[in-house]
């Protein structure tokens, strides 16, 4: 009869137990990694959070490294897709998709730095790459090209977002670069003559207008290869 006690105690415990999913779990962590930052975050503090053991998590992920896939994976799929083709040229599209992208990594600093070395070719990050490779097949690129034209639009957007962060992004980050830009023009003209006279504006805190730039500087130089060619 003891025995009988046990095994139902331990089905009641189950049946109260949270029901958890993949979703859940990458919910919690990107929760806990916007809330606490990476460098507090844990599989134990996010198994906390959602009140389980730590073992339990390695039912829905292998490992930590996996998890952090499924993160960066959640993040990028918060940039939002036009359906279809759109009416604006493919140009515009494929802007206004880098500048929603940056938005986004910008939003999630931490998970964002998770990024470098990491392949973004989870669901999410498979249906940009076909959205953005697609723009420019319509457009006119060959097959080469617009391979190229997404590892560049992605090199471009998710660099410039991971150096904002690593820098400090947040209301401090212009008091930094203002900072910098002091001790740039501080420097010896008749050593750096060059750089001394740019320093003001090298790092003036203005980087969205320098990341739009960057942005339109790349679709130009695709559209004239795409002329040229």
């Amino acid at each position: 009869m003891a025995g009988h006690d046990h095994v139902f105690a331990r089905s009641q415990e189950t049946a109260a137990a949270p029901r958890l999913d993949r979703t859940e779990i990458v919910r919690a962590a990107l929760e806990l990694l916007d809330a606490e930052g990476f460098d507090a975050f844990s599989m134990r503090r996010l198994a906390a959070a959602l009140d389980i053991k730590s073992p339990s998590l390695y039912w829905h992920v292998r490992s930590k490294d996996e998890l952090f896939d499924l993160l960066v994976d959640t993040v990028i799929g918060k940039c939002p897709l036009p359906d279809g083709d759109g009416a604006d040229p493919w140009d515009e599209q494929v802007i206004q998709l880098g500048l929603d992208l940056r938005r986004v990594l910008l939003a999630h600093p931490a998970a964002t730095r998770l990024l470098p070395g990491r392949l973004p070719f989870g669901p999410h990050g498979l249906r940009l790459a076909d959205h953005v490779i697609g723009l420019l097949r319509r457009a006119g690129f060959d097959d080469r090209m617009a391979g190229y034209g997404y590892l560049l639009l992605m090199f471009f957007v998710t660099g410039f977002a991971v150096q904002e962060i690593a820098f400090g992004k947040g209301p401090g980050n212009g008091d930094r670069l203002a900072e910098v830009s002091r001790y740039l023009e501080g420097l010896p003209s008749d050593r750096y003559p060059d750089l001394v006279a740019v320093a003001g504006e090298l790092l003036a805190p203005r980087l969205t207008d320098r990341f739009e730039f960057g942005l339109r500087s790349v679709i130009d130089g695709l559209a004239e290869k795409r002329r040229s060619d």
